[in-house]
């Protein structure tokens, strides 16, 4: 993760501000976090922008991390499956112990086959709109809000 850089305070005419950011870029690693309404986590999805995936790129991360590689590093309809299957593996979902599943609708994640698989698990699937603000989307604000928060105070300490 790299630190976003922040506005500084500085008093007029001063040319030196001591604070440090990393001019680097860094690569978009995409994680699929999927929360309850209680707050229990599953273990995320994390998407790395590579071809080939190999198991010591996830080391460190919290038992039962899925890790899926694709060329853009954004979810597609392929390891969107995956995701799903992720899903009903941790979630022990069923036609006798259906859940809903909230999500955004982007064209890039939804497939028949997905669709079928959450069919055949007795999951329910909500969706809200695609590139909606933050306000709409739940985990944005009430979860990862304050995980960016909190990673960019510690950065800064």
């Amino acid at each position: 993760m790299v630190q976003k850089s922040q506005k500084i305070l500085a008093v007029k005419g001063v040319k030196q501000v001591n604070k440090a950011t990393s001019a680097e870029c860094g690569t978009l690693v995409t994680t699929c976090c999927i929360i309850n309404a209680l707050g229990s986590s599953l273990p995320p999805v994390m998407i790395f922008p590579r071809v080939n995936f190999k198991d010591h790129i996830i080391l460190g991360a919290p038992a039962g991390t899925l890790g899926l590689a694709v060329k853009g590093s954004w979810v597609n309809s392929e390891c969107f499956v995956k995701v799903i299957c992720h899903f009903v593996k941790f979630s022990a979902s069923s036609k006798a112990n259906p859940p809903s599943l909230l999500m955004d609708n982007h064209e890039s994640i939804l497939s028949i086959e997905a669709i079928d698989l959450c069919k055949d698990n007795g999951i329910t699937i909500l969706t809200i709109p695609p590139h909606c603000t933050n306000m709409l989307q739940p985990l944005a604000v009430s979860v990862m809000k304050p995980i960016d928060t909190f990673h960019d105070v510690a950065v800064n300490t």
